[in-house]
């Protein structure tokens, strides 16, 4: 083997040494975004379940405030005549 064969032969096998590594880091590297990203998939579908379930509550509010609100006009219209008998009553 000649001076430059083995100089190409020990240059080849260190680039090819290299590259191992590299896509050995490259392949720990994408793991760990993998992992990331199923977590944060996790976390938005769990944020996606409240939020439904917020929502779900948001109408069962906004349903009883439509309950209360006509009991409320209910009532006072029922204190308007009320305050009018008693008016009525007081005046001579």
């Amino acid at each position: 083997m000649t001076e430059i064969e083995r100089t190409l032969t020990d240059t080849l096998s260190v680039l090819e040494r290299e590259l191992r590594q590299a896509q050995e880091v490259q392949g720990t590297i994408q793991a760990s975004q993998q992992n990331a990203l199923a977590t944060h998939l996790n976390t938005l579908n769990h944020l996606q379940e409240q939020i439904n379930s917020i929502l779900i509550q948001q109408h069962g509010f906004s349903q009883h405030l439509k309950r209360l609100t006509i009991v409320y006009k209910k009532l006072k219209l029922l204190l308007n005549r009320l305050n009018d008998i008693i008016d009525r009553r007081q005046d001579p």
